[in-house]
């Protein structure tokens, strides 16, 4: 992955939705630039360019190098953006500004690899409990994704966050215990399995013998010693 990429930016000067509206029509995409104790400024960028960034899995975590109007760079990252709810457009996104030299803390998405023996050897399904993990990094050592290998997990077992590898650019700060993936059974053969002994005991249950049934074959009152029935009504 290119971890920086070069934008051309502008200042924009008219505020409010009905600014805004003509500048998304123009292909441009009102957003705010701030941070670092600087000003913060109202800008505009490639909206096209920017939904492409945005809609990757990891196009959050890039170094986005602003030059307003020809001017010298800015290195930021896009830390929000809203989207139209029911047509999904890109509509506003504010930048942070960054110092390259100071960690920053982002959520990185994860990648499962290979295939689990739960899976291949004993029946079960993986199950991604957690997409994302957070952690703390200079900027330009930021991964594009965190890959688990999951081989040799088996079923009833988990992979957690505590379980990631060590890297020498960068640390997780993710609860430990937050579970990542695991490979579970699926739930109708739990579902059967839990069932069984039931239907077992239910079988198993004596059934009327056939001299207790009358000639329409249900059972039949029982008796006392008097030959009243149960009721105490007499025959």
């Amino acid at each position: 992955m290119k971890q920086q990429l070069d934008l051309e930016g502008s200042l924009r000067g008219e505020r409010g939705k009905n600014a805004a509206r003509r500048l998304r029509v123009a292909g441009r995409l009102p957003a705010v630039l701030y941070g670092l104790g600087q000003d913060a400024l109202a800008i505009t960028l490639d909206r096209k360019e920017m939904t492409r960034i945005l809609g990757s899995p990891s196009g959050h975590n890039r170094i986005l190098n602003v030059k307003l109007d020809g001017g010298t760079n800015t290195a930021g990252m896009a830390v929000d953006w809203q989207v139209d709810p029911l047509r999904g457009d890109l509509l506003h996104v504010d930048v942070k500004r960054v110092d390259l030299s100071q960690k920053v803390i982002v959520t990185v998405p994860i990648q499962t690899v290979g295939v689990a023996v739960g899976v291949k050897e004993q029946g079960g399904f993986e199950e991604v409990v957690t997409r994302e993990v957070e952690i703390e990094s200079l900027p330009l050592d930021v991964p594009e994704k965190i890959e688990i290998d999951i081989t040799n997990l088996e079923v009833g077992k988990a992979i957690r966050a505590g379980d990631l590898a060590l890297s020498e650019n960068w640390t997780v700060r993710t609860n430990p215990s937050r579970v990542l993936v695991h490979v579970v059974i699926k739930k109708a053969e739990v579902e059967a399995a839990e069932a069984a002994p039931v239907v077992a005991a239910e079988a198993g249950a004596e059934a009327p013998k056939a001299e207790d049934k009358d000639k329409e074959g249900k059972p039949k009152e029982s008796k006392s010693k008097e030959g009243k029935s149960k009721e105490g009504k007499p025959e």
